[in-house]
């Protein structure tokens, strides 16, 4: 299923538009999904449990949207696959409403975010990805897809109008 799942410029300019979300589903191979998964899932319930209403806007939104910006600045990438956009998003969304919080572990989110912007800093100058490791040496990292996820997180969080626990 993942020929006819996989964002493919071509092919979403041909009318197959369903490709913009379910291109985050398709991954390059085992090591790739666990990854991914590895920060998408935990960051996701926790998300869940702090702003049920706010995560799943995210979710709803976040795969199109990140899609979209694949579609107007990277002009030139042909096909993409993974969850690691979505993933990255989350996780800025989980510090965000952490540090909403004011908690006494703010420094920590602060880290979090920190770290996070310095990955996808470092990702502009990889010629591979940090962690899954791929058969195709073709597959890149795309920090335009990580730093489109944190932008949704981001305009979701402070645009909001509601209690952080919504």
């Amino acid at each position: 299923a993942a020929p006819a799942l996989v964002y493919d410029r071509a092919a979403i300019f041909a009318g197959e538009v369903w490709r913009l979300w379910t291109g985050h589903e398709v991954h390059w191979g085992t090591a790739h999904l666990g990854w991914n998964l590895a920060i998408f899932v935990p960051a996701g319930v926790w998300a869940e449990r702090l702003a049920p209403s706010r995560t799943r806007l995210f979710l709803a939104l976040a795969p199109g949207a990140v899609s979209l910006g694949l579609l107007v600045f990277a002009p030139t990438l042909a096909r993409y696959a993974g969850l690691s956009g979505l993933a990255s998003g989350i996780l800025a969304l989980l510090a965000f409403t952490q540090l909403s919080a004011r908690t006494a572990e703010r420094w920590f989110w602060w880290s979090v975010l920190a770290l996070l912007a310095l990955k996808i800093g470092a990702e502009l100058f990889a010629t591979h990805p940090f962690f899954a490791r791929f058969s195709d040496p073709a597959i890149r990292p795309v920090p335009l897809a990580h730093a489109a996820g944190v932008l949704v997180a981001g305009l979701l969080h402070f645009g909001k109008k509601s209690p952080a626990t919504t």
